[in-house]
């Protein structure tokens, strides 16, 4: 029988070559002589855009449907790698622990929080079940999220279920045996699987309680279940070779999924689940850069925009057959939970359009009683070339602020002003700062977790983010 805990996964991973992010290296020493410039890097390319034809529109349509897997895949490699480097040659079927929370550094997966602790296990259902076992823990924010290969989340587990734990026993679409007893059985929609874990830390002196808590969610993989050392290998910055391989091995291995297997053969002249064409490789390669270019827009065109915020639609996290809305998604909010869980309401401009950078200050009042089952927050983030989100590098190392911020002051009223801007206010006002870029646009990320029926009927508004003065 496979088994690893989290506290046993944690003494390999916690060196900084893990999950957690490794120790920054000590500035070199400055030498006497003046080192000669280097020669400026060439620009990028320009993507080639794709021309106004029908051939064009189905390679987008096989794009969007492919482009979440590929995502996930790209996603597990990474996250492999560095288990590997660890220590574990094969983290499959283990708990992958984040015994920190998020920061600067981290940039596996797109739009982190700042609000949890993080277990990640990449199942491979393909030998067999797997058991999971969560703890009891009321009173403390937690989720098990299992994402099937196209990021829909299949069941969530935790403290919207009850919070008093339990064993599950989680199976591949194709599986057909019993289930052990005193477990739930869960399917998986494919054999290669996501469940990403959440613990909720309530403010800094709360990290320890917090992984102690995070220690109670194990893995064991059934006998005879023996998870072989993964094979496939997805490149940050694939060619149209490297994608369709990366998303065909990857559908071949859920073939046992009917809905699956017809929805992917809809795109096989494209060489997605068929043997793509030397020609459809180098259109593959040619169009990649400029079919991810549009999806930049990402989670802030998710939805309607009311005062400058994106309110998402029903879909986020259970995508049905919008694989639009799933391919903006994955690039810009990576196992985004469904609206009964989380919502994420999303700015990148103020009420007028006129978008949010550093070279001005923000305010926006966050009202008091907000409609919040469990826990809110509000999280600055900078988009990368690639269109992904991650945190604004800071003095403070602040990357959010929220319902469980020790330091936050409230108005009179139980509102919250938050001063937004790149550098610190003065006096008592810096307790309600959240630092934003000193260059270039920024979004803005609130999250919702349990959200009220005030929200999920869309009868709730957040106030607009609203230009103000520089606060020296």
């Amino acid at each position: 029988m496979r088994t690893l805990n989290l506290a046993m996964a944690a003494l390999l991973l916690a060196s900084g070559t893990g999950l957690a992010a490794a120790p920054a290296k000590p500035a070199a020493k400055p030498v006497a002589k003046v080192a000669a410039k280097p020669a400026a890097k060439p620009a990028a390319p320009k993507p080639v855009a794709l021309p106004d034809t029908p051939e064009a529109a189905e390679l987008r349509r096989a794009f969007h449907f492919a482009f979440p897997i590929y995502e996930i895949m790209r996603t597990r490699t990474m996250q492999l790698d560095r288990a590997a480097a660890a220590g574990l040659p094969n983290g499959v079927n283990f708990v992958l622990p984040k015994l920190t929370l998020a920061g600067a550094a981290d940039r596996d997966v797109t739009t982190p929080n700042n609000d949890t602790l993080y277990g990640s296990v990449w199942l491979d259902l393909a030998g067999g079940p797997v058991t999971l076992d969560v703890p009891p823990l009321p009173g403390r924010y937690h989720s098990a999220a299992l994402m099937s290969l196209q990021t829909d989340n299949t069941a969530i587990l935790g403290t919207r279920t009850g919070g008093q734990g339990g064993r599950y026993t989680i199976v591949g679409p194709g599986f057909s045996g019993p289930t052990p007893p005193g477990t739930e059985l869960i399917r998986s929609a494919t054999n290669d699987a996501w469940l990403l874990i959440r613990v909720l830390v309530d403010g800094p002196k709360d990290i320890e309680s917090a992984a102690k808590a995070l220690q109670g969610f194990t893995i064991t993989a059934a006998d005879g279940n023996t998870a072989p050392v993964p094979t496939m290998r997805a490149p940050a910055t694939p060619d149209g070779k490297a994608f369709v391989a990366v998303v065909n091995e990857a559908l071949a291995r859920s073939a046992a999924n009917p809905t699956l297997s017809a929805k992917a053969s809809q795109f096989a002249a494209q060489g997605i689940s068929a043997e793509a064409s030397p020609q459809a490789i180098a259109t593959w390669t040619k169009y990649l850069p400029a079919l991810r270019a549009e999806l930049k827009s990402g989670l802030a065109s998710a939805g309607d925009i009311v005062q400058g915020w994106s309110y998402p639609g029903a879909g986020i996290g259970d995508f049905g057959d919008n694989d639009v809305l799933r391919a903006k998604i994955a690039l810009g909010g990576l196992a985004a939970l469904p609206r009964v869980e989380a919502i994420y309401l999303t700015a990148t401009a103020d009420k007028d359009g006129n978008p949010l950078d550093g070279s001005k200050a923000w305010r926006v009042n966050l009202p008091a009683n907000l409609p919040v089952g469990a826990f809110w927050s509000l999280t600055m983030y900078e988009q990368d070339a690639s269109g992904r989100l991650f945190f604004v590098p800071n003095s403070l190392n602040r990357f959010s602020v929220g319902s469980r911020s020790p330091q936050l002051r409230a108005n009179r009223d139980g509102s919250y002003e938050i001063f937004i801007q790149p550098t610190a206010p003065t006096g008592e006002r810096i307790v309600n700062w959240l630092p934003s870029p000193a260059k270039g646009k920024f979004t803005l990320v609130w999250r919702a977790y349990l959200p009220r029926a005030p929200l999920l009927d869309g009868s709730f508004r957040l106030p607009p983010v609203e230009a103000g003065e520089m606060i020296e």
